[in-house]
């Protein structure tokens, strides 16, 4: 018995141990399942891989279009770096995986979000694509990256891709720093790619940077002179560059002028002439006659500009010094002869009194200049309040007659209708040996930028012996109506011992909008008594006529537009169901405008001016059309590139080539292929061995 208990007892250890060893094969394939399973819900991939017989991760991704005006440069395969840019945007769609969602933006200084939520219907997308214009904007793509990101965050899609394609021109990396930091904050969340397209070395590219009116006035069947800036932008000089100055889309110039040599990375200036027989409004176009012989991108060769000719100017000078016997001792004297100085001449001066010049009312003139008035009642406080709301234009001289507290308080302080308050009388208007002079350089407002020019004449060498200081740096007041305060001239401080150029000083001359008027204050006197720049007719003439012209131009501001910037037709209370259209000639458009309120006023306004060039406004029921002219942004001219050392680190880097295997190109730097489903099936796999090997197990017990 305890024979055959021995051998009992050692069947039961061998089974035992079997059990266990049963037991633990078990145990190790449902743990193995269980990990394995979470494994494949976290979806892994294998980097670097070049197949997708596995499938490829999914993607969220944006694609970022540059559509500045630079990327219509046509290459020497006769392609524009735009059509480059949509062949890449729609391989980097093909290159997605099944599933995938994708966003479109336009990128310029502005962002226009063409799919601004990813679709998964990626045949929208490459619609998308196809219809996508170049604007004329200048390109920052900042802000277009930056939406992007906003646009992929706190999405939970495994990959999340930015795709930013671009002609790479270095202006559009100005905020490279930013674009490093959004980078660097969402490092392994959001992978960036640069796709750089079109030409890799910068072209030759002439522009026609500028146009001005030299006097800011525009009198019908008079000569007018247009200051014409070109700009080379090119590291060798331009030779026998022509010019010519068209009217109203004729075809031939009304002048034209060849300018021996434009240095490179200069510029020059040149006068061309013409006049205009009619009254009302022209447009007028400076550019090269033949622009394709100069450079391969058209949009700066050429420049717009929409005019008003009138058959008079009006203007009324309030003198508030009249008491002298000899006329030319009256405080508008100068400023009469300087502006109207013939019979017959197109400005019309009327002067009358602080008294008087209310009467008739104001809005029949241009611009009035108040000339040393002592002071304002209330009424004439509220009258030049509407008549700068109608978009009239105020100027303020100062003198040893006005109440200078009674102006900073009443009309900067309370009414904001001054730019700067008048400070403490400052210098000697009884000698002529101590005085300042105004700058001779670096002048930055409209009025007087043309001074930049040599040969437009020095403004600088008029004296003034006494002034009442402005103030640039005044806290302005919270006035609604009054915009920013802004600098039109300044005094020069003298020079040094043994430096050859003073250094810029305080302002002599500034100016707000108010409404829709311009307000202009001097700080020293329209009359000789505190300086001789009256008396300095090369200086005093274009000054003052460029002030009034400014005030007319101001009147027409919404006529030459910056790209970008809406058009608006204001209308009458009456025509608030108004209809309007906007033709652009070039491109055959016809856009249908309908009434709106902006700002409590009825409008027609029409937003789509992101392209250059001459626009016709006509109002439903009326025969006659408006012109407007939209000019591009002129930083877009300079066709220099950021080099790849440069670009944003992190940043993954493609030079586009329609030839590339594009796809390839992207996986080899794009997380590769998931193995979830091959884990899936070991998972399935390991199941059925579990449930046969249980099976069998117990079987056996």
């Amino acid at each position: 018995i305890w024979a055959a208990m021995k051998f009992v007892k050692l069947s039961v250890d061998q089974n035992q141990r079997r059990m266990r060893l049963e037991d633990l094969i078990l145990l190790l394939i449902r743990c193995a399942l269980l990990a394995l399973l979470a494994f494949a819900l976290a979806r892994p991939a294998l980097k670097s891989s070049s197949t997708d017989v596995l499938g490829q991760a999914k993607v969220t991704g944006v694609v970022v279009l540059d559509n500045s005006y630079s990327m219509d440069l046509r290459g020497r395969d006769g392609k524009t770096a735009f059509e480059q840019a949509r062949a890449a945007a729609k391989a980097t769609l093909d290159a997605m995986p099944s599933g995938s969602a994708v966003g479109v933006l336009l990128a310029s200084d502005v962002v226009q979000g063409v799919i601004d939520e990813p679709t998964y219907d990626l045949n929208q997308a490459h619609e998308e694509i196809d219809l996508a214009k170049v604007g004329h904007h200048a390109t920052d793509l900042f802000p277009a990256v930056g939406r992007a990101v906003e646009i992929l965050k706190g999405r939970a899609a495994l990959r999340k891709e930015i795709y930013v394609i671009t002609d790479g021109q270095a202006s559009g990396w100005q905020q490279n720093a930013d674009i490093q930091k959004l980078i660097e904050n969402n490092k392994g969340d959001i992978d960036v790619y640069v796709l750089r397209v079109g030409e890799q070395e910068p072209p030759r590219n002439l522009a026609i940077t500028k146009m001005d009116i030299s006097s800011g006035l525009t009198p019908a069947k008079h000569p007018l002179r247009f200051e014409i800036e070109v700009a080379n932008h090119d590291d060798n000089e331009a030779t026998d560059v022509a010019v010519g100055l068209y009217v109203d889309g004729e075809k031939d110039p009304r002048d034209q002028v060849t300018i021996p040599a434009v240095p490179a990375g200069g510029t020059i200036s040149v006068p061309l002439y013409t006049r205009l027989e009619k009254e009302g409004y022209h447009s007028i176009r400076a550019a090269f006659p033949e622009p394709t012989q100069y450079d391969a991108l058209p949009a700066d060769n050429q420049n717009l500009l929409v005019v008003r000719a009138m058959k008079e100017v009006r203007v009324l000078i309030v003198d508030g010094d009249r008491e002298a016997r000899d006329i030319r001792d009256h405080e508008s004297f100068f400023l009469q002869v300087a502006l109207s100085p013939v019979e017959n001449h197109y400005v019309k001066v009327d002067v009358k009194s602080p008294e008087q010049y209310a009467q008739g009312g104001l809005n029949r003139y241009t611009a009035v200049v108040m000339a040393n008035v002592p002071r304002f009642t209330p009424d004439n406080v509220a009258g030049l309040q509407t008549y700068l709301r109608n978009g009239g234009g105020l100027i303020f001289y100062p003198g040893d007659k006005i109440d200078a507290d009674f102006y900073n308080r009443e009309l900067f302080e309370k009414h904001g209708l001054l730019p700067s308050p008048w400070g403490d009388p400052s210098g000697d208007a009884t000698q002529d040996e101590v005085f300042v002079e105004f700058q001779k350089r670096a002048y930055e407002h409209p009025v007087t930028a043309l001074w930049n020019n040599p040969e437009f004449g020095e403004l600088g060498v008029a004296r003034t012996f006494r002034w009442l200081p402005l103030d640039e740096r005044a806290e302005q007041p919270e006035v609604k109506e009054a915009g920013p305060a802004k600098v039109v001239l300044r005094f020069e401080n003298k020079p040094k011992a043994g430096e050859e150029e003073g250094t810029l000083g305080t302002p002599a001359i500034m100016e707000r909008e108010w409404g829709e008027g311009r307000v202009y204050q001097f700080s020293s006197t329209a009359d000789t008594d505190w300086g001789d720049l009256p008396i300095r007719g090369s200086s005093v003439v274009p000054l003052v006529y460029r002030i009034i012209g400014s005030v007319q131009a101001h009147q027409d501001a919404g006529l030459n537009l910056r790209v970008g910037e809406p058009f608006l037709q204001p209308l009458a209370a009456h025509q608030n169901n108004s209809e309007g259209t906007v033709l652009m000639p070039a491109l055959a458009q016809t856009n249908i405008l309908t009434a709106e309120v902006l700002n409590d006023r009825p409008v027609l306004q029409f937003k789509d001016t992101h392209r250059a060039g001459l626009y016709e406004f006509q109002l439903k029921g009326d025969s006659q059309k408006t012109l407007f002219a939209v000019q591009p942004d002129q930083r877009e001219s300079d066709l220099r590139k950021i080099v790849d050392a440069d670009l944003p680190e992190g940043a993954k880097l493609i030079h586009w080539d329609a030839n590339m295997d594009f796809k390839a190109k992207v996986q080899e730097a794009r997380v590769g292929a998931e193995y979830w489903l091959l884990i899936l099936l070991i998972v399935f796999a390991l199941a059925g061995l579990e449930t046969y090997l249980a099976q069998k197990f117990s079987q056996s017990k």
